[in-house]
């Protein structure tokens, strides 16, 4: 892929976002519901002027790799600007507890539902379990400013979500790790 090509990528997933965006205010529903949903439907729908975005048509440097190092940061820099450092600081115990053991509870209750329930492997239900543990709480933010809640709810959560993603990304790490290396779960 060309770096024109890589540009047009970028430039049309930011139309489809923005074009979603809009669509999900007018609609009312939350954004990152409607991005799920927006992202189904282009998965779905081959239209001619959204072809910069179907499978063969992506970067080759757009991997997990490059997310985890290119986007996440901004994503959780931009996140950690918004929350006032002396309301984490008097309630780190719950905060740390919650972005760490609460991970670890969550990864491994939502894989062993998943293994009885389905039947698949418990190895690639507890990876599944760990993909799904770090919560992205933007909805129930959203939710939060409307019923205006206490300020050390609203921090709790802001603050979990940040620091739950390390959690999980090394959760998922070591469990995929042990998936792909055929280890003893």
């Amino acid at each position: 892929m060309t770096a024109n090509s890589s540009v047009e990528f970028l430039i049309w997933l930011l139309i489809a976002a923005s074009v979603i965006a809009v669509i999900a205010k007018r609609i009312g529903i939350p954004y990152t519901v409607a991005l799920v949903l927006g992202g189904l439907l282009l998965s779905v729908v081959h239209l001619s002027p959204l072809a910069p975005l179907h499978q063969g048509n992506r970067p080759d440097w757009l991997t997990p790799g490059a997310i985890l190092t290119l986007f996440l940061p901004a994503l959780l820099f931009e996140g950690s600007l918004k929350i006032d450092l002396r309301h984490i600081t008097t309630d780190i115990v719950p905060l740390l507890l919650l972005a760490t053991l609460g991970v670890l509870i969550a990864t491994f209750v939502t894989g062993f539902v998943i293994y009885y329930a389905v039947g698949m492997s418990l190895i690639v239900a507890l990876v599944f379990g760990s993909m799904v543990s770090a919560t992205d709480p933007i909805s129930v933010l959203s939710i939060f400013k409307d019923v205006a809640v206490e300020q050390r709810l609203l921090v709790l959560v802001e603050g979990e979500s940040l620091l739950n993603d390390g959690t999980a990304v090394a959760l998922f790490q070591i469990l995929l790790a042990n998936a792909v290396g055929g280890g003893v779960v």
